[in-house]
């Protein structure tokens, strides 16, 4: 009889721990299936090419330094200067002839090609070309034909109206922030002129068209900040020192009463000095979150 309860009783506790596993099953069933854990992201990656464009401003580095022209023989004695310099010597100048003037501010623009590499480390490489329009340029009564009262010889000065350059590029990264480095070779034209194109009282009785430039490439260096604010786009702020330090003559030939002789001066640029904010666009940058 008692055989008979007890296989009663282990009957009935197989029978309720089957339901209770049962149970807990269709339950478990009925439950949401547990999320997928989110995607990590990784460090933004700069690597890729990308194109862009720029505006901003420039300024000269220091004010252009020139020398009136001087005969180089003919009619006017050689070493004659074009207008009489006497003790009229201006305010900075240190030698005899010798002359300064400023040159105007300049709105610039221009577009940017480019590419970078960046592997494991935060370390950012990468070369970069850019052109765009740029006049950096003054025009101002020669302070000699000032001096003798006859105001009809004007020096001008433009740099532009256009500019390039190639630089190599060097940044750190701080995931979607890089602060870089560059340098390389830049390009823009100089020209230079000393005119006279009045001979009747009370102009002076010569005239003169005295001209000169450089296309001559120059080192360019400077410093910026980029910031990614979308996986295929970012911005950035930068300066960039043109060095153009060049000095040429500015020659050319005599009229009126300074026909038969030819007159050479001296102009030099001493470089120009450029701000920019640029937007670019990274069209083949690496996808930046795994799972």
């Amino acid at each position: 009889m008692v055989d008979e309860q007890n296989s009663n009783l282990i009957s009935s506790t197989l029978i309720a721990t089957g339901a209770i596993v049962a149970l807990g099953r269709a339950n478990a069933a009925d439950l949401p299936a547990a999320p997928a854990p989110p995607p990590v992201v990784a460090p933004y990656n700069w690597t890729g090419c990308y194109m862009g464009g720029y505006v901003g401003g420039a300024t000269q580095s220091r004010e252009v330094n020139a020398w009136e022209p001087k005969s180089t023989g003919g009619v006017v004695a050689a070493g004659t200067y074009y207008n009489p310099i006497g003790s009229a010597r201006p305010v900075h100048a240190v030698d005899i002839g010798e002359f300064n003037y400023d040159l105007h501010p300049s709105v610039i623009g221009g577009g940017t090609l480019g590419c970078n590499w960046q592997g494991a480390f935060p370390l950012v490489v990468g070369i970069e070309g850019e052109a765009g329009y740029m006049k950096v340029s003054a025009s101002i009564i020669d302070v000699y034909s000032n001096h003798a009262g006859t105001n009809d010889t004007v020096a001008s000065t433009r740099i532009g109206d256009w500019s390039g350059a190639v630089t190599a590029r060097v940044g750190y990264a701080w995931d979607r922030i890089l602060v870089y480095v560059k340098g390389g070779v830049g390009f823009a034209n100089i020209s230079s002129s000393v005119i006279d194109a009045c001979s009747t009282a009370p102009c002076s009785p010569g005239l003169l068209t005295a001209t000169g430039g450089s296309n001559q490439p120059s080192w360019v260096g400077g410093v910026g900040l980029e910031y990614a604010f979308s996986h295929d786009w970012s911005v950035k702020g930068e300066f960039l020192n043109l060095g153009m330090y060049k000095k040429f003559e500015v020659c050319g030939p005599g009229g009126a009463a300074a026909a038969g002789s030819t007159f050479c001066g001296v102009h030099n640029i001493e470089g120009v000095r450029t701000y920019k904010l640029g937007v670019n666009y990274h069209f083949n940058s690496p996808i930046i979150a795994r799972y």
